[in-house]
């Protein structure tokens, strides 16, 4: 997403949270959608990896057809970013209130009422926050998140985020061993699988070679739990619906690399929903195998990875 710009100090940020979280639903998309067309008009770098994302992921589209989406995607993403201190901070009433509906929900009960343990994939589609509000409905859960650079916003984050009384654990050793613990004892873990990780297996996404986490597939195979996909869409009123998937089976392989692909295969699944509300902007081929030619050097020679 948009990054905040690394001057603001923590009381700074929290008050200018606080203050948008308090202006109307309509108003913050409004906005975000000006940001979008801003990034989209001047081509930012946000807008130039959206494109080779899209060139990349979505050959058939003509380049009309790719102009429109590289549009359209940086203003759903503009309104996520300006919809989060909402999300964030704005009542549980008000903001539960902008769920209008919520598909294939049974699959979420019939997952939990087992004693396995449930993992959920969420990708970032739509406005993800917001599950944050939703999961409260049926309990709580544990999610994973990747803390600020800035060390003097983790602890606001990470605070921000539990307010719901989900409980939030940062992407390290600690947090991972947090998760397996977690679904061991039979509850229900969240993860965002689709950033690029620090290290990983090559699996095909959208037909391309992506380096990607192997964490879910590991937490399953260890702990025997279940997962389902979930994405929260943006409805045309402006409201949201949430969408649960259910996996192919071929995601608890005891083949590593199939159960992996199959993890991509279901996150393109639920950005194939809306194309518009999938977060091209995320550098997600950063890592490429050797050979392959690395894609977000812009007005740079052609280089490799190696």
């Amino acid at each position: 997403m948009f990054r905040m710009t690394k001057i603001l100090t923590r009381p700074l940020i929290h008050t200018l949270l606080f203050l948008l979280s308090l202006l109307p639903r309509r108003l913050l998309q409004w906005l975000g959608a000006g940001v979008g067309r801003l990034h989209a008009f001047i081509a930012t770098r946000a807008a130039k990896v959206t494109e080779v994302n899209l060139h990349l992921c979505l050959p058939a589209l003509s380049a009309a057809e790719t102009r429109r989406l590289v549009r359209a995607s940086l203003v759903e993403t503009g309104k996520t970013m300006m919809e989060t201190p909402a999300v964030w901070l704005g009542s549980t009433e008000r903001i539960n209130g902008w769920i209008a509906s919520v598909e294939n929900e049974m699959l979420l009960k019939q997952a939990m009422a087992g004693s396995s343990g449930l993992l959920i994939l969420l990708p970032h589609i739509g406005n993800w926050e917001l599950f944050n509000v939703y999961f409260r409905r049926h309990g709580r859960m544990t999610a994973v998140y990747q803390p600020p650079k800035q060390a003097s916003l983790q602890k606001l984050i990470a605070d921000i985020r539990s307010r719901h009384g989900n409980e939030m654990v940062p992407a390290d050793r600690s947090g991972i061993t947090r998760l397996y613990r977690t679904l061991k004892q039979g509850d229900t873990i969240v993860v965002l699988p689709d950033q690029t990780p620090a290290s990983g297996r090559f699996v095909p996404f959208f037909g391309h070679q992506a380096l990607t986490d192997e964490l879910s597939v590991r937490l399953l195979s260890k702990t025997g739990a279940k997962l389902i996909g979930a994405a929260v869409l943006r409805l045309p009123s402006g409201q949201f619906k949430l969408v649960f998937m259910e996996p192919d089976p071929d995601v608890y392989s005891a083949d590593l690399s199939r159960a992996m692909a199959t993890v991509n295969t279901l996150i393109e699944s639920l950005a194939t929903l809306d194309l518009s509300q999938y977060q091209w902007e995320y550098k997600r081929f950063r890592k490429r195998p050797p050979g392959a030619t690395k894609l977000y050097k812009f007005h740079k020679p052609p280089q490799v990875h190696t």
